[in-house]
């Protein structure tokens, strides 16, 4: 083999090598990225259930008459509690 030749055969294995390389690297980007989409897809799909219990929760108490005898005696026994729900 000549000089030439070997360094074209030289070339030629690298450039196999590097597309063989930037295939790995390729999938595993692939797959970094549908992570980050399907995680950023959960986060959404929990922020929106979230949002509709406290929704429910909200709507049972609004349906809710309150009598204003009910209503004080709620307060005071929150005041004796220290404030807290």
């Amino acid at each position: 083999m000549t000089g030439v030749a070997h360094l074209v055969s030289a070339f030629s294995r690298f450039k196999s090598w590097l597309a063989a390389l930037a295939g790995v690297l390729l999938a595993l980007l692939g797959v970094y990225a549908a992570g980050r989409r399907d995680a950023r897809q959960r986060a959404a799909q929990e922020a929106d259930e979230a949002y509709r219990e406290t929704r429910r929760r909200i709507d049972e108490v609004v349906d809710d008459p309150v009598l204003p005898d009910d209503a004080r005696e709620w307060l005071r026994q929150r005041g004796e509690r220290g404030g807290d729900l």
